[in-house]
């Protein structure tokens, strides 16, 4: 298990990335969800070693991360939001290169590590062409085979699935289901549907505090009999805006289509059964309302 206490995290310009999180992260796909600019970058990068945190403390299986921060990289897989490759390097040579610097010193031991890591991302066949010509989907498969040399107990990957075309995302789910429930796997993302579709435990992450943790069934029913829609013109959404508790709103067939959070069906509003994406954009929406509201008193169990 992954254990995060009260991180905060100012950078030097002011910023306040990370405002006292904690979270307890066990075994298994956990996704933490938030908009861009809510501090999940800051916090991969602190669980990864990559940058200290100004208070707080993270545990990995009794493993002190801020102080043992060696220990912790030996049995880390991580694939951040953007990573370079070499120009004109192939995808055999820079795996191969890449476990060499995560200690597979054994020549035998490292070509069976990078062939089967290279088979196992459906790259094998792709491996002596160059990854800075690999397309998105390829680029993230090749990311997750780097973070994975070493048989690593933690992985983290940020935003793993934005900019891949539905194919190439199925696929990279497919992967990162392969993987298994003996590792902590941390998916770092804004997609509500890659936490709806993989992750049994999930968190919120807004303006650097944790709104909402729990399992994304059990946090999805609390919401039931809550949420109303109704599709409108684009005039009668910016008067309902600014009357109802909106929650979101989307185009269909070129029609908007609000939701709203309300004990009761306000008027013309029909019931709909509420989605992980209502849950998102409601807590949102409510922290946004109460900017002041402590973030632990609106965590589900």
């Amino acid at each position: 298990m992954l254990q995060i206490k009260n991180i905060t995290k100012t950078y030097d310009n002011g910023v306040k990335a990370l405002n006292n999180v904690s979270l307890d992260i066990p075994k298994g796909l956990f996704g933490l969800l938030g908009p861009n600019g809510a501090g999940k970058s800051s916090l991969m990068r602190t669980i990864a070693t990559l940058q200290q945190p100004d208070t707080g403390s993270i545990e990995f299986d009794q493993t002190n991360v801020l102080t043992q921060p060696n220990e912790l990289r030996q049995r880390l897989g991580y694939l951040p939001q953007d990573f370079g490759v070499y120009p004109r390097v192939s995808a055999l040579e820079l795996l191969d290169h890449l476990a060499i610097l995560k200690g597979i010193a054994n020549k035998a031991e490292r070509k069976e590590a990078v062939d089967g890591l290279l088979a196992h991302t459906n790259l094998f066949q792709h491996r002596k062409k160059a990854v800075s010509g690999f397309s998105g989907g390829m680029r993230q498969r090749f990311g997750i085979a780097q973070a994975l040399l070493g048989d690593p107990d933690l992985l983290i990957v940020d935003e793993p699935t934005a900019g891949l075309d539905p194919e190439e995302r199925n696929r990279f789910h497919n992967l990162l289901v392969t993987l298994g429930e003996e590792k902590v796997i941390i998916l770092s993302t804004h997609i509500v549907d890659d936490v709806s579709e993989l992750c049994p435990n999930m968190a919120v992450l807004g303006n650097g505090q944790i709104l909402l943790q729990g399992n994304p069934l059990d946090i999805t029913a609390d919401l039931n009999g809550q949420i109303w829609r109704k599709t409108v013109s684009i005039d009668e959404a910016v008067v309902l805006e600014n009357t109802l508790p909106v929650i979101s709103k989307r185009l269909f067939a070129g029609r908007t289509v609000l939701h709203v959070l309300a004990p009761d069906a306000p008027e013309g509003f029909e019931s709909t059964p509420a989605t992980l994406e209502d849950v998102y954009f409601s807590t949102l929406h409510n922290s946004r309302q109460n900017p002041q509201q402590n973030s632990h008193s609106t965590q589900a169990a």
